[in-house]
């Protein structure tokens, strides 16, 4: 709730599956930006020929012909919550321009186009590297930092998980889950 209330870019840190993404969507709707978009994506998985495109936008036919307008990831956000788990996957190229929509103004360029835009987008980014993975001009811009301990030190969230995991379970696998399932419809857990 403090991380969402505080309203700055933060970073995420924690091993694979420890839900970072979760804390982010958390933030996200504890935050006055709670009615406005949260946009997430891997940034490992940002083509690396299309990821300024896909970060940031694109007019119609540019960079390549037949490309549909795309107002990219910053501009879906506008708004919102940007997450971007995995940042420091994102290719170092980009780093300049993200750090001009992470300062005040949130100014960004979509290729093709010469006018600036300007995207009111709060990011909120994730990795399980340590923050001095990162590079230090783009750690300076994620002053909210928030560890998320790997399940192995969180035990007593797992009956938890399992019950969830359950009950999300139930319509599509019933003979499964009856197994588990008590007469209440509540999970039965040691």
């Amino acid at each position: 709730a403090f991380y969402a209330k505080a309203g700055g870019h933060a970073l995420v840190l924690g091993p694979s599956g420890a839900g970072k993404e979760l804390v982010a969507r958390a933030i996200h709707r504890l935050s006055s930006r709670s009615k406005g978009p949260f946009v997430a994506r891997n940034a490992a998985t940002l083509p690396v020929g299309l990821a300024e495109a896909e970060l940031f936008g694109n007019v119609k036919n540019y960079p390549n012909p037949g490309m549909a307008e795309r107002p990219g990831l910053v501009g879906a956000a506008a708004g919102g919550t940007l997450f971007l788990d995995e940042l420091g996957e994102l290719p170092e190229v980009l780093h300049a321009s993200l750090l001009r929509v992470l300062d005040g103004d949130g100014e960004y360029h979509r290729l093709g186009e010469a006018k600036s835009r300007r995207a009111n987008v709060r990011l909120v980014g994730a990795t399980n590297r340590s923050p001095d993975a990162l590079k230090h001009d783009l750690l300076a811009r994620l002053p909210l930092r928030l560890v998320v301990p790997g399940l192995e030190e969180r035990r007593d969230d797992i009956p938890l998980l399992v019950r969830h995991l359950l009950l999300r379970a139930k319509d599509q696998s019933p003979e499964l889950v009856s197994r588990f399932v008590g007469a209440t419809g509540e999970p039965s857990l040691s």
